[in-house]
């Protein structure tokens, strides 16, 4: 399957790309949203990071996450 399969609309995305990060789970979850929903982005990347990555739950968290994003145009 490639992007075009997934039939996104165009437009600017956001990413979350866990697998840039060194961990010991050598974790390679990508999670993408529309620019209009970055911030259900950083709460999902926030979850993961907390559920899989045991970081804390913190306001601290969801800024260091917001500041990882990348965007991509589609």
């Amino acid at each position: 399957m490639d992007l075009q399969q997934l039939n996104l609309k165009k437009g600017k995305w956001v990413v979350a790309n866990c697998g840039k990060f060194p961990s010991e789970k050598n974790c390679q979850l990508v999670i993408m949203a529309p620019e209009s929903q970055r911030q259900d982005l950083i709460e999902a990347a926030a979850a993961h990071a907390v559920g899989t990555h045991a970081h804390k739950n913190t306001p601290e968290l969801r800024k260091e996450v917001s500041g990882i994003l990348e965007v991509v145009e589609i």
